[in-house]
């Protein structure tokens, strides 16, 4: 499995994953052309999409959709409430919608899907499996529940939202009824959210993990890796696991590309 995070921000956002039989978007958050510099970058070579999974319907990660999967000929993959939500993607005639909670195949991936608290119409976040090998992608939710905790169980990898540091948002520029949204249940997910995870739920199994959705206004890199891999170091410190390696993911470039 080959992964890398092609945009992870407010200005859009997608994920590219690759198996020997079967390659996938999850989110598209800009067009072709923005597709194929950043998969040039990183060394991919994406002739084909197969389908293209959505998370949920706000517009950083569903304005390229309609043209990606017209350009590959690819059905896209969204729960009905974010087809309801995203008027572009009613205008998709390859749809193939889902319930949070079910589970499908895509070519040789295993897909399951689970709810995430955010404040957009059924949310969701998705475990994938391939050859032994699991992840978990679940971004733009305002906590961490027992749900994603639950599926982040056993996996080799994780992208997760590590988007604010609060005393930043709360300091920022954002009008007070935005940073109430941010910073409420169904908003993202803080930096020490994240690290509160990190140190008491994470079960230590995953070998890599991307910090996601990173705010250029009320977060910095060097804040969110700095606070996760302390929370690495605390938990390391109490119980046994894999080497966790971290990788940030950018607004305008992709990550690195993971083969595992």
């Amino acid at each position: 499995m080959k992964l890398s995070i092609l945009g992870s921000g407010s200005g859009g956002n997608c994920t590219y994953i690759e198996t020997e039989k079967c390659r996938l978007l999850v989110d598209a958050g800009f067009g072709i052309r923005s597709l194929k510099r950043r998969c040039n970058e990183a060394g991919l070579e994406p002739e084909r999409i197969d389908a293209i999974l959505i998370t949920h319907g706000h517009t950083d990660h569903v304005s390229g959709v309609e043209g990606l999967s017209r350009h590959f000929g690819a059905p896209v993959y969204a729960s009905e409430g974010t087809r309801d939500e995203a008027f572009s993607l009613q205008r998709i005639d390859n749809m193939e919608p889902f319930r949070s909670g079910d589970s499908f195949v895509i070519g040789d991936i295993q897909v399951t899907t689970f709810p995430i608290p955010h404040d957009s119409a059924e949310a969701v976040g998705f475990r994938l499996s391939n050859g032994g090998v699991t992840g978990l992608l679940a971004t733009d939710l305002g906590r961490i529940t027992q749900t994603v905790e639950t599926h982040a169980r056993g996996c080799d990898w994780l992208v997760l939202e590590s988007n604010h540091d609060e005393e930043l948002l709360k300091l920022g520029p954002y009008p007070w009824i935005l940073k109430r949204r941010v910073l409420g249940d169904h908003g993202h997910l803080s930096n020490r959210s994240l690290a509160d995870f990190l140190t008491e739920g994470f079960d230590g199994n995953a070998s890599h993990l991307f910090l996601a959705h990173l705010s250029r206004q009320n977060n910095a890199p060097e804040l969110a890796l700095d606070s996760a891999t302390q929370a690495i170091q605390q938990r390391s410190a109490r119980l046994p696991g894999r080497d966790l390696q971290i990788h940030l993911t950018h607004q305008s470039k992709p990550s690195i590309v993971l083969s595992l």
